[in-house]
């Protein structure tokens, strides 16, 4: 009975494991793809002016809100 309890917690133990480097990965590409996103919005702020300075500033702050999980980009 004892080595089948170990080898639950083992195999219990292993996909935790699995679950969490799984969400590590994600969240370091969707970190590198808003970085990509944000210096792009950002070059295009600095490049232009009046109508379509607003309409990426309004394209910037969608981005940060993109980051809360209940709103979509």
């Amino acid at each position: 009975m004892n080595e089948i309890d170990a080898v639950i917690g083992l195999l219990v133990g292993l996909t935790v494991v699995c679950i969490v480097l799984l969400l590590l990965i994600g969240l370091v590409l969707r970190y590198g793809s808003f970085t990509r996103e944000l210096r792009r919005l950002n070059n295009e702020i600095g490049r232009t002016y009046g109508t379509e300075r607003k309409r990426w500033l309004r394209r910037r702050r969608r981005l940060w809100l993109s980051l809360l999980p209940f709103v979509r980009y």
